[in-house]
């Protein structure tokens, strides 16, 4: 996989002259003229921009570069080319007064590919050129053009990399190269994954940079092992996300590669540890010309193409995406389909590698497959959107890999239990026919009408055998009307359900227990399909019934199942209905602790989803560790769903208090023990992988995350529909996430579906609609967008005043995302207001985050920093610097940072 061996050059000719760039000659007449650099590299600025005027300014950037010459200069080396010329060539080299030259003459230019050959004659002990204490060691490439060398000092033995130019096109290059270099090491400071460029010299030929070593670099280090197979493949790995990141941290300053191989990846050793640099930017490309202006960075190169566009040189094209070839510009994806290339012959041991049909064949890890794949994919849009996304990836591979082995053990598990369960049923076949008959039974009835059938010859009066009759009843029946026990979510069920309570009065009028019981089940389905209306109905009708039937302990739980109910909904105005309707039970029945366990188990529940509504998570979770106490003092076994429901609320809350690491390790545990006692697909089992996949979130292992999120929103959705908070909840989740790859467009799509639906279920002011507008509108914010990102901010902010109150933690998180939407738009005075008085911990609490308020510190230093306070800018930042940490795994956050340490530095 070497570079070309030829070499493009332009051929230019004007009058009877012709300037060859690729001996940087000069003919007259057909007879060579002698002429120095600066005139020949004067002529050639000229050549480029043929028949326009190019100011003296821009002739002494292009010739001498970051040096201050008078204008005599220029005059000089004007004047030495025109006498070059001779007439009447040399009148054709006109002076605009006071404002540069031209070349008058028509100008033709021919393309010329020619073998590269060995024009520079260095040989190892040679002195460099001008720099007579540094020798020459070895050339290093594989070009064969002998430009590039390792030099030693001649006393002190300290390495030094020197590469060289004496035409045109190589100058060009080697100019663009130390604009990026600069650019790079402005930005990135001692961060930056190149080795440091210490001088250049464009005065006089053979011109050169020098840089300090960085290591050998990749093909070499690898042969230096024994050859990459014989390195572990963890160290290769490594390599892999070291190359990731040190790419990474490149765009997100605004500059491309173009030329990633492993020719220019350079390996040095820390205590035996490979670090990785990136080399050569001779083809590198700033996304933005504003980077130059932005740094106070001289420009020495000029666009090298004969239209004039700043596009430079390809890259190898081995290592070039497919989209290149077909004319598309280079672009990020560009570089990481490089960098997926190189990843595969990481992971395959060869350097030579190619991604031929078949490849996948050759790497025995299917997660590594999957990540080659999609960096490398050769459509762009199917491809890693940045080298962060497989830095992050790779860095995760062993998770990964715990949690598909996780998958194949619930699945090997499962089909155990299966099979157990296959055979005890094997054993009881009247089981078997009891089933068939009741299947049957629900084919040609109602409800309703299958209970009055399959109980018509039992005696309803007994109670033992009413209540065995309700557990039939309600938990092999009515159940199928519940979503949590649904194949799939129908929602003509919600009429049979009401059609079912119709009837259960008038059919079940001489026993009120039965009937409370099955009105009772009747409302915690319609708890489960967020049909709360009806649900109070059917709590209220079930409560009357079991006061009708002395049992003033079932009241007593469905006096605290509403609470829990109205704790849990998201509607405009619950949680004032909540905080009535415990204050009511607990009047009425007694506070937790006085009752007996099973009713102790929904009032600590119910006391425990008020206290997170309240922004009190540590009193959650101890109302949700009591519950569970009460739960394990029942005289009775808990059913599976009970045992489930228990550990999600503690796993809830966890994700509250930030207690992020004990959250996944819990969810992850439960949702394989869900899986087994209820089904992969089971709501429950749903509910808490959708917890671990906010603790995921709220850890930054957003491609973990978004990769879970996805693989269970088609399930949610199908059990419980699209517009379910549960669906709502997940993807706002999701959206996060995308935000923090800087995936705004995907972002965006799920912000506006989870604003619209739950405006449109729970109204305007409604948690999730205030939630999910005020999300959309950082993202579109983020993305440029931010006229309408500032709309929707600010009608979400008048929302949760009017929904929540001013002093409501969801207000105060939403009056963060106003100052950010105005920062954005360079309101820095609008923003400062909406910062006042901002209560951090309660936010914090919502969100998760104890050092939630740190964000706050870094939004006062952006406005600070940019309202002409730097000493206050540094305050805010020092105080923000906790943060740091996580907020650079997020590059729009990371470059926040930047941009404000630039500021308060240049002030």
């Amino acid at each position: 996989m070497r570079g070309s061996t030829n070499r493009r050059r332009r051929l230019w000719r004007f009058g009877n002259a012709e300037f060859d760039e690729s001996g940087w000659t000069l003919k007259v007449g057909g007879t060579t003229v002698s002429l120095e650099g600066k005139p020949l590299e004067i002529l050639h600025e000229l050549l480029l921009r043929a028949g326009e005027v190019v100011t003296k300014g821009e002739l002494l950037d292009a010739v001498w570069p970051g040096v201050f010459v008078v204008e005599g200069s220029l005059a000089t080396a004007v004047s030495k080319l025109r006498k070059a010329l001779g007439e009447p060539l040399g009148d054709m080299i006109e002076t605009v007064p006071r404002i540069g030259y031209r070349i008058t003459a028509p100008v033709t230019i021919e393309q010329v590919d020619s073998p590269q050959t060995r024009r520079l004659d260095f040989e190892p002990g040679q002195a460099v050129p001008r720099r007579p204490q540094w020798l020459l060691e070895q050339p290093l490439g594989n070009s064969g053009a002998n430009d590039v060398w390792l030099a030693r000092h001649a006393k002190t033995r300290e390495n030094r990399v020197f590469k060289f130019a004496d035409a045109p096109d190589r100058l060009q290059a080697l100019k663009r190269e130390v604009t990026l270099a600069r650019i790079i090491a402005a930005g990135l400071g001692q961060a930056a994954p190149c080795p440091p460029l210490l001088e250049w010299d464009f005065d006089a030929a053979p011109c050169f940079v020098e840089y300090a070593f960085g290591g050998v670099d990749l093909i070499a280090w690898a042969e230096a092992q024994g050859g990459l197979a014989a390195v572990p493949l963890e160290t290769r790995l490594g390599i892999a996300i070291q190359t990731a990141r040190a790419l990474s941290a490149i765009h997100d300053l605004g500059v491309l590669h173009k030329d990633l191989k492993p020719a220019n990846i350079l390996i040095a050793e820390d205590d035996g540890t490979p670090v990785v640099r990136l080399a050569d930017f001779g083809c590198g490309e700033m996304i933005q010309d504003t980077l130059v202006e932005q740094f106070q960075i001289t420009r020495p190169d000029e666009p090298d193409d004969e239209n004039g566009a700043r596009t430079g040189p390809s890259g190898t094209n081995a290592y070039r995406a497919p989209e290149l070839y077909a004319g598309a510009l280079p672009s990020i994806r560009s570089d990481v389909y490089s960098l997926g290339l190189i990843l595969f012959q990481l992971v395959s041991g060869d350097l030579h590698a190619t991604l031929a049909p078949g490849w996948d064949a050759g790497i025995a890890d299917p997660l590594l497959r999957d990540d080659i794949r999609a960096a490398a994919a050769g459509n762009p849009e199917h491809r890693l959107a940045s080298a962060e996304d497989l830095a992050q990836r790779l860095e995760s591979l062993a998770e990964r890999r715990q949690a598909d082995e996780q998958e194949r053990e619930a699945e090997r598990q499962l089909a155990r239990l299966r099979g157990e369960e296959q055979q005890r049923l094997a054993r009881r076949p009247w089981v078997r026919a009891a089933a068939a008959a009741t299947v049957l039974g629900l084919i040609g009835t109602s409800i309703a009408t299958a209970w009055a059938i399959g109980q018509r010859d039992i005696a309803i009066a007994q109670r033992k055998i009413a209540e065995a009759s309700y557990a039939f009843l309600a938990e092999d029946l009515l159940a199928k009307a519940d979503p949590a026990e649904a194949v799939a979510i129908d929602e003509t069920m919600g009429e049979a359900l009401k059609r079912a309570s119709a009837d259960i009065d008038q059919r079940f009028a001489d026993t009120p227990l039965i009937a409370g019981q099955l009105h009772h089940s009747i409302a915690r389905a319609f708890v489960e399909r967020a049909d709360y209306a009806s649900a109070r109905r059917e709590f209220d009708a079930a409560s009357a019934l079991f006061a009708r039937s002395g049992n003033p302990d079932q009241q007593a739980i469905i006096a605290y199942q509403i609470a829990l109910m109205l704790a849990r909904s998201v509607e405009e105005g619950s949680l004032k209905q909540a905080q009535d309707a415990l204050r009511e039970a607990q009047a009425r029945w007694g506070a937790p602790e006085t009752l007996p366990p099973e009713g102790a188990m929904w009032a600590y529940a119910a006391t425990g989803y008020l206290a997170i509504g309240e922004d009190r998570s540590s009193d959650a979770l101890a109302a949700f560790e009591r519950s569970e106490a009460s739960a394990n003092a029942l005289p009775r076994d808990l059913t599976a769903r009970e045992q489930v429901a228990l550990k999600q609320r503690i796993i809830a809350a966890l994700l509250r208090l930030d207690r992020m690491e004990e959250a996944e390790k819990r969810a992850r545990d439960l949702s394989m023990r869900s899986a087994l006692l209820l089904g992969r697909d089971h709501p429950d089992t749903l509910q808490v992988r959708l917890n671990l996949a906010q603790a995921l979130l709220a850890q930054q292992k957003n491609e973990a995350m978004i990769a879970e999120a996805t693989a269970i929103l088609p399930l949610i959705e199908r059990r419980f529909g699209r517009d379910h908070p549960r669906t709502l909840q997940l993807l706002g989740s999701r959206m996060d996430a995308l935000k923090n790859m800087e995936r705004y467009g995907e972002a965006r799509a799920d912000g506006e579906r989870i604003w619209q639906a739950a405006e449109k279920r729970f109204g305007a002011r409604s948690f999730y609609a205030v939630g999910a507008r005020v999300d959309t509108a950082r993202v579109r914010c983020r993305a440029g967008d931010t006229d309408g990102g500032l709309q929707d901010a600010m009608a979400a902010f008048e929302a949760a005043k009017a929904g929540f109150g001013a002093d409501h933690s969801l207000t105060h998180g939403v009056s963060h995302g106003v100052a950010d939407c105005l920062i954005a738009s360079r309101r820095y005075s609008d923003a400062s207001r909406y910062l006042a008085n901002l209560d951090r911990v309660s936010v914090g609490e919502l969100v998760g985050n104890k050092d939630w308020g740190l964000h706050v510190e870094l939004l006062l230093a952006e406005i600070a920093a940019f309202s002409g306070r730097p000493e206050a800018a540094r305050k805010h930042l020092a105080a923000a610097a906790p943060a740091f940490a996580d907020l650079k795994t997020d590059g729009y956050e990371e470059r926040r940072i930047a941009r404000i340490e630039r500021a308060v530095l240049a002030k």
